[in-house]
């Protein structure tokens, strides 16, 4: 009779130890895929004193789209953060002329910038893995953001691939590393 208590006590012990194992489920969702927002890149401590004036982004696609952002400020210092498939990786630094600056809001003022929506395209026709471009101008006290993936107004093409042009052409230096 020990002995058969022994080996209940063991066999229960047993089940007691199987049962408490995490189990999970590979279960399939019906829920509709969400397209992710585009993750920052790391914080620029040296350049939080100025203020933005002018900013253009390349989110990632699904391929082997330029992942990069670039911001202008007021003291005419520009900033490059390349994350992938760019010459460019990491942190550059470059400088802009107050008339190029004052160049840049005339034509985002010219292309109507403060009008367009905030999101393109505008309906549910969102293609998932395509790249976005993302820009932002501020103005006195106006800013706006605007992120463009697909089917933007013509003007807005325009003024991006004028500023795209503009930050490609500066003089970008990379910046030391910190010891």
């Amino acid at each position: 009779m020990k002995t058969n208590f022994g080996l209940l006590a063991v066999i229960l012990l047993t089940l007691a130890l199987v049962s408490c194992n995490k189990k999970t489920s590979n279960t399939v969702r019906d829920e509709p895929v969400t397209e992710q927002p585009p993750q920052p890149p790391p914080v620029d401590t040296e350049k939080e004193e100025a203020q933005q004036i002018v900013g253009f982004q390349k989110t990632p696609c699904f391929g082997k789209c330029p992942i990069y952002q670039v911001k202008i400020y007021a003291d005419g210092k520009a900033t490059w953060y390349g994350k992938m498939y760019v010459d460019r990786l990491g942190w550059f630094d470059a400088t802009v002329k107050k008339e190029e600056l004052n160049r840049i809001v005339a034509k985002a003022r010219e292309s109507g910038y403060f009008g367009f929506s905030s999101e393109y395209p505008t309906g549910p026709n969102k293609v998932a893995d395509l790249p976005s471009t993302v820009t932002y101008v501020r103005m006195g006290d106006q800013e706006k953001q605007i992120k463009n993936t697909h089917d933007g107004p013509e003007k807005l093409d325009e003024f991006q691939k004028y500023l795209e042009n503009f930050v490609m052409g500066l003089d970008w230096k990379p910046r030391p590393e910190k010891e």
